[in-house]
């Protein structure tokens, strides 16, 4: 019996997601989170160019919440490309287990385009085209296995940072308990 090779490590999760059906798996992705950039001014470089401790604040404040607004914004427009809501239950790099609690027809072999909700303060998302492996039942709920078939590497590296980070947050945990 060959064993089963991993290239990237899974983990167990609760993230919400949006997916859209696709005709082929050769479709070009909808999701395009615009690129990490640091376009803010720091508070050092506001500070140093002469304006006041209470102005620097509130012109800092205020950044954080214009973040916020526009993340949110991004997240109610992916309603209309990506019809269909669901819940991962299971993250790696290579793909995804995804649950829905509205009907999904999704067959083996089918393309799809998911959207995974990874954060939500700041909000990260990452995107990619996947195909349907395999469908299974567990405690009466519909879970399919979505492997990755075409991904970003900014979107891989904001998947696999994730796990890293929620592994680095689970193994603390448990050192207090």
């Amino acid at each position: 019996m060959a064993e089963e090779q991993r290239t990237y490590l899974r983990i167990p999760t609760n993230l919400r997601g949006r997916l859209r059906l696709l005709s082929t798996g050769t479709e070009l992705p909808l999701f395009r989170e615009a690129p990490i950039a640091n376009l803010s001014v720091s508070a050092h470089e506001l500070k140093s160019s002469g304006l006041s401790e209470a102005l620097v604040n509130t012109l800092m404040a205020m950044d954080r919440k214009l973040d916020l607004i526009i993340g949110i914004h991004a997240q109610d427009s992916l309603q209309a490309d990506f019809p269909c809501p669901v819940d991962a239950v299971e993250i790696s790099g290579a793909g995804v287990k995804v649950a829905s609690a509205e009907p999904l027809h999704l067959k083996t072999g089918q393309h799809v385009e998911v959207v995974l909700t990874l954060t939500q303060l700041p909000v990260r998302m990452a995107g990619a085209i996947a195909q349907v492996v395999r469908e299974e039942e567990v405690d009466g709920r519909t879970i399919w296995a979505l492997d990755f078939t075409k991904i970003r590497d900014r979107d891989l590296e904001t998947i696999v940072q994730f796990v890293f980070q929620t592994q680095r947050d689970e193994l603390r945990l448990k050192k207090w308990e």
